[in-house]
């Protein structure tokens, strides 16, 4: 059977279909062929780690294709170490891949091998090239002042100026918005004052958030933090300095006019949650708009939120050792545990508190909760190998030698990369592929060599531990369960009348009826 494989990372006008690719490889087969699709949509050529990619794999490792046909080579990959490894498998499972547009026919033959290797190398460096090009355009506009784009911070709304001798859209005053900002900063600072207590007053008193919804301590932080609000001035440049903020503009030019924009690189699983709070990989520059809020005011609250910096629900409630894991499937918000007269427990939620969580049809008692996941934990107790978490460590020695060996791999395997471009013999060309592919096994695993230090293996004797832990648990106090509890759990997501548990290193959640 024939596969053919279409890719397609965006859905833009001038890229080729997802059914142009399909169609342009179905008129290069015999009309009585039998084929089957594979199409990933939405995804990048950087690695493999595409689904339908991933499942025409295990067909070909089952014997079920015997070619592949691509509308060119770099819909398969656009990375050298990934297309070396892939020729690898064909090549073992006697599988024939045909590049349509490109003439290509990865065989057996030498010449098919070389020239697809060069094509990759190709693929690769223009898939690099668009990266460092998007980034480069994204901080030269970054340093210029000008405006990139995204949704304005409550106060403001877009407008259009002219900055440095360019147009560009910028922050303006909302007529509405504005004249609250000053009073935000001026409540934070007085005594007795807390986040808490000042987005509860931003819900009673009606004022939404930007985007319309109710304010929680998260966003009113990020609010203070913001620097767009501060007329900047020297103290605030010694201030944003001294977090470990790169500042585009020299201490001269801040004089107490204009606001910052703030850019922080995206965490690895997108969003950047500690853009204003962590500041040490931030890029600051002085934007065209003028803040709202004067330097001196901005810098005490900057210090009220360093003393107050929110730490996680460490769970430190006694009344269930559910403390802190327990979160509203509605808004969200930590469940909390409110003691009754009678002795029982009911439960309530921060979007109570705040007014912008229309909470469950009746009312759910903690026992009833209790109850419900005591048996899922016990039953995961049951099959672990181990009750004792293992204690994290790395020892500094190995940690700097191995990061070290694969900061040399990296630079190898880069060097390599360029060194195959310019190389035209036929042999060199093949042998340094080769080399490339082992280099790439080896920083991969140095890497995992690395990452297996971080834990240390569980004691042996610690079975007979994990035996007393199920034979004693209705023995033990609520806080030997909650110490037990916050060592598997994650999670505990309460809805209308049903408990989700996710546990950790699961992605799945376990839900059981609560009534």
């Amino acid at each position: 059977m024939t596969a053919i494989y279409a890719r397609q990372s965006v859905d833009k006008a001038d890229s080729i279909s997802i059914a142009l690719q399909i169609e342009t490889c179905r008129t290069a087969l015999p009309p009585e062929e039998p084929t089957e699709l594979y199409a990933d949509k939405g995804f990048s050529g950087k690695n493999t780690d595409r689904p339908a990619f991933q499942r025409m794999l295990s067909d070909v490792q089952a014997g079920r294709i015997q070619t592949i046909l691509a509308y060119r080579l770099d819909r398969i990959s656009r990375s050298v170490h990934d297309f070396t490894g892939l020729c690898q498998t064909l090549s073992e499972c006697g599988v024939q891949f045909r590049s349509v547009t490109d003439g290509i026919t990865l065989d057996d033959s030498l010449s098919g091998t070389v020239m697809a290797q060069i094509l990759m190398v190709f693929a690769q460096f223009e898939r690099e090239t668009i990266q460092r090009r998007v980034t480069d355009s994204y901080f030269g506009r970054a340093k210029s002042g000008l405006y990139l784009g995204g949704l304005p911070p409550f106060g403001f709304r877009k407008g259009e100026t002219v900055w440095n001798g360019r147009r560009t859209a910028c922050y303006v005053p909302d007529p509405e918005q504005a004249a609250q900002i000053p009073m935000l900063y001026e409540t934070y600072v007085r005594d007795g004052a807390s986040l808490g207590t000042l987005s509860r007053h931003l819900t009673a008193t009606e004022i939404p958030t930007r985007t319309g919804g109710a304010w929680s301590t998260l966003s009113l932080g990020r609010l203070l933090r913001n620097p767009a609000f501060v007329r900047a001035d020297a103290a605030v440049f010694q201030y944003l300095s001294g977090k470990g903020a790169t500042l585009n503009d020299p201490l001269s030019a801040y004089t107490g006019v204009h606001g910052c924009y703030c850019y922080a690189p995206r965490s690895p699983h997108g969003g950047s949650s500690r853009k204003f709070t962590d500041l040490s990989h931030s890029f600051v520059t002085l934007a065209p708009h003028e803040g709202l809020v004067d330097a001196a005011l901005w810098l005490e609250a900057q210090r009220k939120l360093d003393r107050n910096k929110a730490l996680k629900n460490s769970g430190a409630g006694t009344h269930s050792w559910l403390s802190g894991l327990m979160k509203c499937a509605k808004c969200g918000y930590a469940i909390t545990v409110v003691p009754r007269q009678d002795g029982g427990h009911y439960i309530n939620c921060g979007g109570r508190k705040l007014g912008c969580c229309p909470g469950r049809s009746r009312t759910m008692t903690l026992e009833e909760i209790e109850g419900a996941a005591e048996p899922y934990v016990l039953d995961f107790l049951r099959h672990l190998e181990h009750a004792s978490a293992c204690e994290k460590r790395m020892p500094p020695a190995e940690a700097v030698q191995l990061e070290s060996q694969i900061a040399v791999q990296e630079r190898e395997l880069e060097r390599m990369t360029q060194n195959l471009a310019l190389v035209e013999e036929v042999d060199v060309v093949r042998l340094l592929a080769g080399r490339i592919h082992a280099a790439g096994q080896r920083l991969d695993a140095l890497r995992r060599k690395r990452d297996a230090l971080l834990y240390s293996a569980a004691s042996p004797d610690l079975d007979t531990g994990f035996s007393s832990v199920l034979n004693e648990w209705q023995r033990y106090t609520i806080a030997e369960k909650k110490q037990i509890v916050h060592a598997i759990l994650s999670r505990v997501t309460v809805s209308e009348d049903v408990l989700a548990l996710t546990f950790l290193g699961d992605a799945d959640q376990v839900s059981t009826s609560c009534v």
